[in-house]
């Protein structure tokens, strides 16, 4: 209990920052804006080449990785098809309400809920490395081609790839971690001082974009989809990697590791790509903030029921 209460302080503490900052007007009117664009386009990118660089090919191809994608992809499908079927959104709020309930904070909650309550920060890699690898590139690549309206064929994947850093890091990313090339000391450093960057930006920004928002505070046809999402990512997501671990053989720690970072809450990169295409961002933004309250008590439930 002491640690999953830990690893939320560290979050809540930055966003707090950000929300103080914002009140204070310290970065200017535009600074959730420059926050989010820096984030995007430069220190989200540094994060998961640095994160894929430092990974070990084993865990590209590990059980839990399979459990993460399985259970993130399959929550996200589910997602996709029930606002299909039984509402009329369509285009990136179909997108967002998906990727809000099925994306996992794996970095800036994964690595400190990993090392206070599993023990070891390496239980965090896999699901990072599911999304930096795979998840946020696919869905990155999806909203730029709603949002640009661009051509699906060569020349339009071509754009989308080049348009977003995010999928480039990835690629590269990936190919150095199979092949085990050793990018020099002196080389990584200043990538991954731009690495170091990201969490506490994205904390920063959301928290920004907490202030006067009013979240929930009044209805702006979302509430339906948040409510929707955030079921989705703290019953729905943990449910379906507790029976994919299970078939995996999974038992004991090793089924209660790959739950826990499936109930971690909403990344806020969520968040920061539904500004960077200016869709659907309350939306986003509303179910990042009831995941990281509601999934407390999600994790106090699994650490109760699957503990070891």
């Amino acid at each position: 209990m002491t640690g999953v209460l830990a690893g939320f302080f560290i979050v809540w503490s930055l966003i707090a920052v950000g929300w103080v900052a914002g009140r204070a007007g310290v970065l200017g009117p535009h600074g959730r804006y420059v926050l989010n664009r820096a984030t995007f386009f430069i220190a989200s990118p540094a994060l998961v080449l640095v994160g894929l660089l430092s990974s070990d090919v084993r865990d590209v191809f590990s059980v839990p990785m399979a459990v993460a994608g399985i259970s993130g992809l399959a929550t996200g499908g589910l997602l996709l098809l029930a606002v299909r079927l039984f509402t009329r959104r369509r285009g990136t709020e179909l997108v967002v309400a998906a990727i809000s309930g099925s994306v996992v904070n794996g970095a800036n909650m994964g690595f400190p809920i990993a090392a206070y309550v599993l023990g070891d920060i390496s239980h965090a890699l896999p699901v990072i490395l599911f999304q930096q690898a795979v998840y946020n590139p696919l869905y990155l690549f999806v909203l730029h081609q709603i949002t640009e309206k661009e051509s699906l064929g060569p020349a339009g994947v071509a754009r989308s790839i080049a348009a977003n850093p995010t999928i480039i890091a990835g690629a590269v990313g990936m190919v150095l971690a199979l092949l085990r090339v050793q990018v020099p000391p002196v080389m990584l450093e200043p990538v991954q001082s731009l690495a170091d960057m990201a969490i506490p930006a994205m904390l920063l920004a959301y928290g920004l974009s907490l202030y006067g928002a009013r979240p929930l505070s009044k209805d702006d046809g979302y509430r339906g989809l948040i409510a929707v999402s955030s079921s989705a990512k703290l019953l729905v997501m943990p449910l379906i990697a507790l029976g994919v671990g299970l078939l995996f053989g999974l038992r004991g720690a090793a089924l209660y590791e790959v739950v826990v970072m499936a109930a971690l809450p909403t990344a806020q990169n969520v968040y920061v790509a539904a500004a960077r295409y200016r869709a659907a961002e309350n939306l986003a933004r509303d179910t990042v903030l009831i995941t990281t309250i509601g999934t407390v008590l999600v994790l106090l439930l699994i650490s109760g029921v699957l503990g070891v």
